[in-house]
């Protein structure tokens, strides 16, 4: 291993080890915490509970002031947030207390009336004492509960108001942009302008020109310096550094996330500690004063925000550089986005550097509302300037329509393009109709969101290949959870899918806050709802609380796993060493499951805090259900508790049932399972068990019966026959002896005899190999007792006259067809020699006539002759 190697193995475990402490110490942190955020109050509960009534009471004096600003509400709502904590811990603390007080006092049984024996002295001593203590609990906790309450409604009651402030404030009309006299009177007082800036900037520099030749300056001059090498390295080594961190024959997602997020830090730190740099150095030389440090923080955080959009752009959009970017976009949509983000950032930046000076200066309304005017019809201009630009190109449409559907950069970003016009145009005319804060903090919003939408962006990727690549690739972490832990890599994805999901959602919920913040919502009032939520909040009467949910949840999981291990030992360890037959196994496995649900469900219902009357209507409803549509689910429910009870079948029986027959493998809570011979498995409702026939082979016991039936010759002796029966029976190892084998003559024949073999065997599951095996050795047997079988012949008497008939009907169509051979005959024998000519005239013969003279002169056939033409 090569030195370079060692040193990366060591820099490598080092870091391991770093984040494993610092995982250590956080976890520590965390714990001393919690323990510190529970280690009870000394003070009690009612004192406590005074002294925060009283605080309330302040606030809520305070509060009624009609003129309060909105700084003074929000201290107020800073004040108020640890009381309502504590007002909260207060009331989860006494409850428990008023429970415990009130079931003390039942314990002492109610009081006796004026007829029945009356206590001791003891006893009502100790009655009264716990009366006592009930009644001051009690009187805490509904105090505590009211003031918590009184709490939760002065906080809404604030919120309420700031966000009326700010709604105010942020719809006041004013002078229209376009109005000349705003014009004409920032105008007049332009020049004192000037000159209060070239006061104050002038007297500034000069200061900061005289502290050159000393230490502030020496460092002043330090940190500019380095400022100026933070540029340089940035414009000189950033594209190298992109160079080298492009991947140009990689095409991973996550490799391309890396190269992003990397890109940002890049591009974004070096302008932001250059200007910090600087910023830190003028203000711990003194010489930043209190009317030019806003403008110097201001130029530094335009400076910073600046960087940063345009990294975070480049790194999202990648300009000329298709294979790392993560949004699908052309290269010309790519340039125009980030050319809009980038100017829109320079655009703000510049307003709030303006809006700094002019707040040192002490300038005018006027020119303040004209210099924010102007920023705001700026940014409207560069905003629908840019969005224009990212029109639909035709020629890209046209090209698209040619094969098959491709979706252009028009489709994929149309809804935002519509709605950039929509802003901008809601920018410029308010800007234009006197609502110049409205259109400034829209664009302010306009910025806010872009950045969000881009961050969001690179989390949301982050996350959905992050987690996924970190708990199932080959990574060391993975290998570790493979290998050390033992966690499957099927169990690893659904890890990944389930805690990248809920990552996922708090992103979302993440981004939401942020991007309604500055609205007016806050991450306290969206807490207080979240908690609310969690520890329960009151809807006619039901208290709905999610941690109650979750709770009842994991008591339910809980009491389920417990179930199924308690199944398992009982199958696995415990019922094997009893004598217990499979059948009784299985009900009792079964009866145990039935147990913990109920114990579970138990659980799970308590933990939700629904009590008996709740329980008593959920279960009116749910028999009326039953009446309408779950009469067959209840009723093989039932029917399965029945067959696990009664046992009339059991596990492991050989049952026909229809037309399946087969063995019972399980008896579920709906069904039971029979698997077939053919091995197929048959789904029988417990119903259909309980009030159908059945035809169970083992019911009694497992003996079955082979019943072999065969036919022999009478020409064997029948004693014979029943002496090899029984003799191959009682030579068969299976064959039980008692009851011994039966052989029965069944019947006689006019040439066969009938015989039944009737043999037991010890089980049911063996009688096909017991009769096969049978069947060979009585064949065996047979064979020896007949011999060999001569050929079959078959005679029929009594045939005599047909046979007579069949001559004499041969013979007669021998005689009809002898004429028509002999016609053939002459036929052929005329095609094959000339014609003859009729006497002296030369005339043709017919045929008729020349047939008729041969037939006349032709021989008479002897009686031989005729005899064959007749068998023929």
């Amino acid at each position: 291993m090569t030195a370079l190697a060692i040193r990366e193995v060591s820099i490598a475990t080092a870091w391991r080890a770093a984040l494993a402490a610092l995982g250590l110490l956080a976890i520590a942190l965390i714990f001393a915490a919690q323990s510190w955020a529970q280690a009870p109050d000394p003070a009690p509960a009612r004192t406590r509970l005074d002294a925060a009534r009283a605080e309330l009471a302040q606030i809520e004096t305070l509060f009624a002031n009609p003129n309060a600003t909105d700084a003074e509400l929000q201290r107020h709502r800073l004040r108020l947030q640890p009381l309502l904590e504590q007002l909260r811990h207060i009331t989860e603390e006494q409850a428990p207390k008023t429970e415990q007080a009130k079931l003390r006092i039942e314990q002492l049984g109610p009081k006796p009336d004026a007829k029945a024996p009356a206590e001791s002295a003891e006893v009502v001593r100790e009655r009264e004492t716990r009366e006592k203590a009930f009644a001051d609990a009690d009187e805490t906790l509904k105090i505590s509960r009211s003031a918590l309450l009184q709490a939760e409604q002065l906080l809404a009651s604030i919120g309420d108001r700031r966000r009326d402030l700010f709604a105010k404030a942020l719809f006041a009309p004013g002078p229209a942009i376009v109005n000349p006299e705003l014009w004409g009177a920032a105008l007049s007082t332009s020049p004192e302008d000037m000159r209060a800036s070239g006061l104050i900037f002038g007297d500034w520099l000069s200061v900061v020109v005289e502290a050159s030749s000393t230490a502030r300056g020496a460092l002043v001059a330090v940190a500019l310096l380095g400022a100026i090498l933070l540029y340089v390295a940035r414009a000189r080594y950033l594209p190298r550094f992109a160079e080298r961190l492009d991947p140009t024959g990689d095409t991973n997602s996550l490799r391309c996330l890396h190269v992003a997020l990397a890109h940002i830090v890049a591009g974004a730190a070096p302008p932001a500690l250059a200007s910090w740099l600087i910023y830190a150095a003028l203000k711990t030389a003194g010489l930043l004063p209190p009317r030019i440090q806003p403008v110097i923080w201001a130029i530094v955080v335009g400076l910073a925000i600046f960087a940063f959009v345009q990294a975070l752009a480049d790194a999202l959009f990648a300009p000329n550089k298709p294979q790392r970017r993560l949004v699908s976009v052309m290269d010309s949509t790519a340039r125009t986005v980030v050319w809009i983000a980038a100017s829109l950032a320079l655009v703000v930046s510049t307003g709030k550097v303006l809006e700094a000076w002019l707040q040192a200066i002490a300038a005018s309304l006027a020119s303040s509302i004209v210099v924010r005017g102007v920023v705001v019809l700026v940014f409207a201009a560069v905003l629908i300037a840019g969005l224009y630009q990212l029109r639909d190109d035709k020629e890209v449409e046209e090209e698209a329509c040619l094969g098959p559907y491709v979706a252009v950069d028009g489709a994929s970003l149309g809804p935002i393009r519509i709605f950039g016009w929509i802003v901008g145009l809601v920018i410029a005319l308010a800007a234009l109709t006197g609502y110049v804060v409205f259109a400034s903090f829209l664009t302010e919003q306009v910025l806010w969101l872009g950045i969000l939408a881009c961050l969001f962006v690179l989390a949301y990727q982050l996350l959905d290949l992050g987690i996924s690549e970190l708990l199932t690739g080959n990574g060391h972490f993975a290998l570790t959870l493979k290998a050390g832990v033992g966690i499957r890599g099927s169990a690893l994805q659904k890890i990944a899918v389930i805690v990248t999901g809920l990552l996922k959602l708090v992103l979302i919920v993440v981004t939401l806050m942020l991007a309604l913040a500055p609205w007016g919502l806050e991450s306290v009032d969206f807490l207080t709802s979240l908690r609310a939520a969690f520890f329960g909040f009151q809807v006619g009467g039901v208290t709905i609380s999610l941690s109650s949910i979750i709770v009842s949840g994991l008591l339910f999981a809980l009491a389920l796993t417990a179930t199924r291990g308690a199944q398992g030992w009982l199958e696995g360890k415990f019922l094997p060493t009893t004598q217990l037959d499979t059948g009784l196994r299985n009900s009792i496995i079964t009866a145990a499951g039935y147990l913990g649900y109920a114990a579970a469900v138990a659980l799970s219902v308590s933990a939700l805090g629904l009590s008996l009357e709740r329980l008593t209507l959920v279960a009116s409803a749910l028999s009326v259900g039953i009446g309408f549509g779950l009469q067959s689910v209840v009723s093989n429910f039932v029917s399965g508790l029945i067959l696990l009870w009664e046992r009339p079948i059991r596990v492991g029986d050989q049952v026909v049932v229809g037309d399946a027959e087969g063995i019972v493998k399980r008896i579920n809570v709906r069904s039971t399972e029979i698997a077939t011979f053919d091995r197929s498995t048959v789904i029988v409702p417990n119903s259909n068990l309980v009030s159908g026939v059945v035809r169970n082979r083992v019911r009694a016991d497992r003996t079955g019966r082979s019943l072999i039936s065969i036919t022999v010759p009478r020409s064997l002796d029948a004693s014979d026959v029943r002496t090899m029966l029984a003799e191959a029976a009682h030579s068969h190892g299976d064959v039980l002896q008692k009851p011994p084998p039966t052989v029965q003559f069944k019947k006689i024949g006019t040439s066969t005899m009938d015989f039944d073999l009737i043999c037991v065997v010890a089980d049911v599951d063996i009688v096909g190999r017991v009769t096969s095996d049978l069947n060979f050795a009585i064949h065996k047997r047979l064979t020896e007792m007949e011999g060999p079988a001569a050929g079959a012949e078959l005679l029929v008497k009594g045939l005599d006259g047909i046979e007579q008939s069949l001559g004499d009907i041969a013979a007669a169509v021998g005689r009809e067809t002898k004429p028509s051979h002999r016609k053939k005959a002459v036929t052929t024998a005329r095609a094959s020699r000339p014609r003859l000519l009729n006497g002296e005239t030369g005339e043709e013969e017919e045929p008729e006539e020349q047939v008729r003279r041969e037939t006349t002169h032709a021989p008479e056939p002897a009686k031989d002759a005729s005899k064959d033409d007749s068998k023929e």
